[in-house]
């Protein structure tokens, strides 16, 4: 395609795109009613999965607002334009060019994917490697916008409206032409997949391994750029240990498009992208697009669990299995934790569904420290409690599970379910047997106190999920290893949101320090999480 052509093409683009033409195929007043019913269903749609969240108490995991927002106020807008002259031509070119059809095929990917997280968010990459979107200090502009956040963060989607007329425009209109794949640039021109094009420096080291937009031409072929843009960004952080992958959906992009489309296609693949051309195809069902869309949040975790200290604890505690009236003397920590637990029963409907039919294992210290604290100030039924928990290391199990969970339901306000396996085994730590792991386990070892390299690196080692509700180490280790070079992959850590203290006596949780804490540079808090002094 030659730039001389520039002008010729303008003339079809606009006449293609034009909504005064499809005017005359099309009622005014039919095409609101359509537009209308149409954004009627996709905010009931939203609104039933909202309902389906918040029935599994799980609405706060995924960002759905800005979204909700922007097609109901997208919403309002058709409907004054219905209320007002549907059939002149300036209503008309106003409905056709409502973003409808843009926030259904964003709504349609998402429903095609799975592990959603947020709509419509940002990321900058302007900034060292990290999981979160929040603009740094002195941050100028440079971001991507991800219309689908899915597969628990690590999958970036972008879905484009862009048709093809208007793809050959922009192209036009920047000025790239078309030759052989095997054909030479000329002058300073570089060749991309095909496309000769004079504004892309090579000089790629310095803008996150991509050849850098000068903003002159390749800016006004925008699907290049926001993949160019989207890349860089994935590369500057990291979910899981690993960095985003990138996806660009094309809805009205043909399977088999002219060979300058097809270019540009190949060009947004260089840069490591995703393509897929034509509409998403989501479940016909709503029920299985949701199931989809928040899939079983166990569904990852390995068939033997590593228990940490602060689940233990969350599993014997009185708070956890029977009311508990606030006293005077509680810890603040302690009376949110009732509150909490008056709300949402930790048991039943998180620790014990993670459970549900896994073996279960702690290492010797974290049963040690549980202990110790147990001891220390648990009440008579919290000991009780921990008896039945726990077969100490090189002990043989005396009752059987069946016999285990009969005891325990008569220390619970709660059915204990018949898949939970006691009891949890106490065996050797294998920590110091770091040598197999990524290099950035040593960083991660030299970071911990003893007992939390005990529990996290023996699950590591063992490729086991660990269980806790330990946030500032979860945090640390996953901080630790993605902020090393390239991807190594760290432990396995389901991070419990809630915890559960012993509720204890008031001159013991007094003197816990003291009795417990001391002589190893090391101190207990009430959550029973080790912490530095």
């Amino acid at each position: 395609m030659q730039a001389d052509d520039l002008s010729t093409i303008e003339d079809e683009s606009r006449e293609l795109d034009s909504p005064a033409n499809e005017a005359i195929l099309v009622d005014g007043a039919v095409l609101a009613d359509d537009l209308v019913r149409r954004c009627h269903k996709l905010l009931n749609e939203l609104s039933a999965f909202q309902q389906y969240l918040i029935e599994r108490k799980r609405e706060h995991t995924v960002e759905l607002k800005p979204f909700h927002h922007s097609i109901s106020a997208e919403g309002k807008s058709l409907e004054k334009l219905r209320s007002a002259s549907p059939a002149s031509e300036r209503t008309v070119h106003t409905l056709r060019s409502s973003n409808l059809p843009f926030h259904e095929a964003v709504w349609d990917t998402a429903k095609a994917s799975t592990g959603f997280v947020a709509f419509t968010k940002r990321f900058y990459w302007d900034t060292p490697a990290s999981r979160n979107s929040k603009r740094s200090q002195g941050s100028k502009g440079k971001c991507a916008l991800v219309d689908v956040v899915a597969q628990d963060g690590q999958q970036w989607i972008k879905v484009s409206t862009v048709t093809e007329s208007r793809l050959l425009f922009e192209l036009a209109k920047a000025g790239w032409e078309g030759v052989d794949s095997d054909s030479d640039s000329d002058g300073d021109g570089i060749l991309v997949n095909g496309l000769a094009h004079t504004s892309i420096d090579n000089d790629a080291s310095a803008n996150g391994g991509l050849p850098i937009n000068n903003g002159k031409d390749q800016d006004r072929v925008d699907i290049i750029r926001q993949a160019q843009d989207l890349q860089r960004a994935a590369l500057a952080h990291k979910v899981h240990y690993k960095h985003p992958s990138v996806t660009v959906i094309l809805p009205k992009i043909s399977n088999d498009p002219p060979p300058e489309i097809a270019r540009i296609l190949d060009t947004i693949r260089s840069t490591g992208a995703t393509v897929h051309l034509g509409p998403p195809s989501p479940p016909s069902d709503l029920h299985a697009a949701f199931q989809n869309l928040a899939p079983d949040p166990f569904s990852n975790l390995t068939l033997t669990l590593n228990i940490d200290c602060t689940i233990l604890l969350a599993l014997v505690s009185d708070l956890s299995h029977c009311a508990t009236d606030p006293q005077p003397w509680f810890h603040r920590a302690i009376s949110r934790q009732i509150e909490s637990e008056r709300q949402e029963q930790l048991l039943p409907t998180t620790l014990w569904p993670a459970m549900a039919g896994r073996d279960l294992v702690c290492t010797e210290e974290a049963a040690r420290r549980m202990c110790e604290i147990v001891d220390t100030i648990g009440t008579e039924s919290e000991r009780k409690r921990t008896d039945l928990l726990i077969l100490p290391l090189g002990q043989t199990q005396q009752q059987s599970p069946n016999a285990l969970r009969q005891a325990f339901a008569g220390l619970s306000n709660y059915p204990i379910p018949s898949d939970w396996n006691l009891p949890i085994k106490v065996v050797p730590s294998v920590a110091t047997a770091i040598s197999n792991l990524p290099p950035a386990a040593q960083k991660v070892k030299e970071s911990l106190t003893s007992i939390n390299q005990s529990v996290f690196l023996h699950g590591w080692t063992k490729g086991w999920t660990t269980l806790t509700s330990n946030r500032t180490v979860a945090k640390l280790i996953e901080e630790t290893v993605e902020g090393e070079e390239g991807e190594q992959l760290g432990p396995k850590i389901w991070l419990c949101t809630c915890a559960r203290s012993l509720v204890g006596k008031e001159k013991g949780r007094r003197d816990i320090n003291s009795r417990v804490g001391g002589g190893g540079g090391r101190s207990l808090n009430y959550m029973g999480s080790v912490i530095p002094k």
